[in-house]
């Protein structure tokens, strides 16, 4: 089959491109090997009588390069402050965050942004970050909080300049919004229209100046003018997709300095609520589980589901157990922070993003001294062969949904202008 263009992935870099190159009056073809459009935003409908979130979980302030579309498609929307209704354990008892913040223990740990924004090369990894600026006791588990929380990697692996370049503390800021709907509803309503064939899974990218032919694993080839690839980091460093010629060193640098890490989530459905009905998170500094969200805080009418979230290593050692292990270990963190409570779980359910082929892993951090390789991974410098995901973003928040909606936009202009000036 020969098109204008091939699409390698149908989540929303994916389907953001398409859509473009289609407005553009471009023939377009969305390849996807799962069997549903969305990749890693994932809403699970048979968990509970609402949608729960099993992949993306929210759109990222009041800003975000996808409210067009959030509005255009009539969705839904709650808000969630990141800060105001958050109780924090750091190691001395679960309390409301301004509680933890009046302890004198915790107050070095207020100029931590300011640090961060002075930052000059050389690159620092976070622990050395941390130790360089003399961080102890309370401050320093509020310190390793705010600096890995929301990233998917150790103190040893972030790279603290490429934390900056990424805008990862603008996530810990503001307010973010919960899709009532269901999240996947966003690239379903961006693919309306467009031509995607699930089931493909790719495993050999053919390439060069004047054409892309992709192969699945079933034998189907798809032959078009030009390609846009939004394969995952993990995916792409993984092996199993296959580039003839290979790619060049430039690219391979890229991808080194960038780490798909490990996410997992837990869905809990329990009888009843023991969590303070204005929690909209806990967040843990020890324990098995990163953070915990209340899924319908601020719904009218709230169900008693918790998901427990987990990043880096504490996703990776949950990975290793069963997944009734797994979920008794949490059962007994909730007892740790609320020791009053005697939870029943009726359901639950495991969303490991570290053991999905077509993700091998959550999202993507920089390691020190990898500063500047989403812009490298993203540069059209391959040919016919164009590339999004969230793992290119560099002009808003990375590895995020809006990430990947802008890298889309921004390798469809790119795919045109290389098609306009083809003889």
């Amino acid at each position: 089959m020969q098109t204008d263009v091939v699409v390698i992935g149908a989540g929303m870099a994916g389907v953001t491109a398409a859509r473009e190159l289609a407005r553009a009056g471009l023939s377009v073809l969305i390849v996807e090997g799962r069997d549903r459009i969305g990749g890693r935003i994932f809403t699970v409908r048979d968990f509970c009588a609402k949608p729960v979130e099993g992949g993306a979980e929210f759109i990222h302030g009041v800003d975000a390069e996808t409210w067009p579309d959030v509005r255009a498609a009539g969705l839904k929307v709650r808000p969630c402050p990141q800060a105001r209704d958050a109780l924090f354990n750091i190691g001395h008892g679960t309390h409301w965050l301004p509680v933890v913040l009046l302890h004198p223990g915790v107050w070095r740990s207020f100029f931590l942004l300011r640090a961060i924004r002075k930052l000059k090369p050389p690159d620092l990894s976070a622990r050395e970050f941390i130790e360089k600026n003399g961080y102890r006791g309370r401050a320093r588990a509020m310190a390793e909080l705010m600096l890995t929380a929301h990233l998917p990697g150790s103190l040893e692996q972030v790279g603290m300049l490429g934390l900056l370049e990424d805008r990862v503390l603008e996530l810990e800021m503001g307010v973010n919004h919960r899709v009532t709907n269901g999240y996947d509803e966003l690239p379903r309503f961006i693919a309306r229209g467009l031509d995607v064939r699930l089931g493909f899974r790719v495993t050999e990218i053919e390439w060069s100046a004047k054409e892309v032919r992709v192969r699945a694993a079933d034998g189907r080839e798809v032959r078009a003018r030009a390609a846009v690839n939004t394969l995952p980091v993990g995916v792409l460093k993984s092996g199993s997709v296959r580039f003839l010629p290979d790619l060049p060193e430039r690219k391979k640098a890229a991808l080194a300095c960038l780490e798909m890490g490990p996410v997992a989530k837990v869905l809990l459905r329990f009888e009843e609520p023991f969590w303070p009905r204005r929690m909209a998170s806990l967040v843990c500094a020890t324990g098995p589980v990163t953070l915990y969200w209340a899924v319908f805080y601020g719904a009218p009418d709230p169900l008693p589901v918790l998901t427990a979230y987990c990043t880096g290593p504490r996703a990776a050692a949950l990975s290793k157990l069963s997944e009734e292990d797994a979920v008794q270990g949490i059962l007994r963190d909730l007892r740790r922070h609320f020791p009053k409570a005697s939870p029943r779980l009726t359901a639950y359910q495991r969303v490991n993003w570290t053991s999905d082929p077509l993700a091998c892993g959550g999202y993507t951090f920089v390691r020190p001294g990898g500063s500047g390789a989403r812009a490298r991974l993203a540069a059209p410098d391959t040919g016919a062969l164009f590339w999004a995901g969230s793992a290119t973003a560099t002009t808003t928040i990375a590895a995020s949904v809006q990430g990947a909606f802008v890298s889309g936009q921004r390798a469809a202009s790119e795919v045109q202008r290389y098609l306009e000036n083809r003889p």
